[in-house]
């Protein structure tokens, strides 16, 4: 059986062609702003829904211009639902400009096939991406690293002190942290207490990469 998600923003017709091109489709699952349009979009999706006999489950996000924030939602919301055994598939067609680039993020994070609705003709558009998870492009032992800093991010961590935090030798750790500068997962920033020393921080975002 298939979810399918979706963002919606004023047309519910950005929506409704996967919703009816979805093999075995078991619920919908779909995102929208709390403006009026938004809301007004989002009933006759479930109109729509009801009549086909189809279950769906609308979610009003706090604040559609915070990608993170939707990521952080989508991500944990597909990661259950893949967890129970779904097949996933997604609409990135509709919502704010940052709703769709946060699902469109979630989708390659997590490997999920992705289609994007045509404004005028409404044929949908199967987006060319991998079906693999992004993450998989660090190391085990890379993403330990980086998930330690992304947990202690209010902290100020040198390489020696993070070897030491994570009981590795300084040079493997120093290994380890060239890996992960040189795929933007980390920043080396200057001590503002001591100018000699720099300071290893998760770069904004990599909450998504390794949560």
């Amino acid at each position: 059986m298939t979810v399918l998600f979706g963002t919606l923003g004023w047309r519910p017709q950005s929506l409704l062609p996967s919703i009816r091109s979805t093999e075995d489709l078991e619920r919908v699952v779909f995102y929208h702003s709390d403006h009026a349009k938004s809301r007004d979009a989002r009933s006759k999706v479930m109109e729509f829904c009801r009549a086909l006999g189809v279950t769906a489950n609308a979610i009003e996000v706090s604040d559609a211009f915070d990608l993170l924030h939707v990521a952080g939602q989508l991500r944990a919301d597909v990661r259950k639902e893949r967890a129970a055994g779904a097949d996933l598939r997604f609409n990135i067609a509709g919502g704010t400009r940052l709703m769709s680039s946060a699902a469109l993020l979630v989708c390659i994070l997590e490997g999920i096939p992705a289609t994007y609705v045509h404004d005028e003709t409404y044929q949908e558009i199967a987006l060319p991406l991998l079906r693999i998870s992004y993450g998989q492009g660090l190391t085990a032992k890379q993403r330990d690293v980086l998930s330690f800093l992304v947990r202690n991010r209010e902290k100020d961590f040198t390489e020696t002190a993070l070897a030491k935090a994570l009981g590795v030798h300084k040079a493997t750790m120093n290994h380890h942290l060239r890996e992960l500068d040189a795929k933007g997962a980390i920043a080396r920033l200057s001590d503002p207490a001591d100018a000699r020393r720099l300071i290893v921080k998760p770069t904004p975002g990599m909450e998504l990469l390794v949560g």
